[in-house]
């Protein structure tokens, strides 16, 4: 092989592995832009999620803390209600106790509440049990030949005083059967009606404190 033949040789081999390295090079770059391209791909998708999950997690938690408004809002108008109602209800308890303390009233009532229990017991014998005021002020003959009128029990009245505001109770004579008729057990008896009749009159609804 003559000296031009072996730098043809040589030559050939140099721009053939030129040749295959520049497309190994290239192979590279477009590979690395590749990767490149997919890396920013990735992180824009999972930038994308991230503020995502922030906004849904920031509206989730604006939800909750308006819900949470609202709910200790509610909560601090039915306290307002209740008190309201209740010092209505106070009131009204008043008024009654108040009407009572006039001794006429007072007897009539009382001959009315113990005549309508009598008939429902329906005893041989009826005890009417009254506070100790009562007993000290009323006249009990004439309490027990009004409230005789009705009924067929023998009616007497215990000299045992009870613990209540007003009215009596009736019980048989071995204190086995009771009926409650005092005021307190009234306004027990009645407060759920008067409070829905109060809240319908103060704020256009039912309201009961149950």
């Amino acid at each position: 092989m003559t000296v031009s033949e072996t730098s043809k040789f040589t030559e050939d081999i140099l721009t053939s592995a030129n040749q295959q390295a520049q497309k190994i090079l290239q192979e590279a770059e477009s590979e690395q832009r590749r990767l490149l391209e997919e890396a920013r791909n990735s992180i824009s998708r999972e930038t994308a999620d991230i503020i995502r999950n922030a906004e849904s997690e920031s509206e989730a938690i604006r939800r909750r803390e308006v819900s949470e408004v609202r709910h200790r809002a509610k909560l601090r108008e039915q306290a307002e209600k209740d008190k309201i109602l209740t010092e209505v209800l106070e009131e009204t308890k008043k008024s009654v106790l108040q009407a009572l303390k006039d001794e006429k009233n007072y007897f009539a009532y009382l001959v009315r509440i113990i005549s309508e229990a009598l008939p429902q017991l329906d005893l041989p014998k009826a005890i009417i049990h009254l506070n100790a005021e009562d007993l000290k002020k009323l006249d009990g003959a004439k309490l027990v030949q009004e409230v005789s009128k009705v009924g067929r029990s023998q009616v007497m009245i215990s000299k045992d005083p009870i613990p209540c505001l007003a009215g009596a109770v009736v019980s048989s004579s071995d204190d086995k059967i009771r009926l409650d008729c005092t005021i307190e057990q009234k306004f027990e008896a009645l407060e759920p009606s008067l409070l829905t009749e109060a809240g319908r009159l103060l704020f256009g609804v039912n309201t009961n404190t149950q």
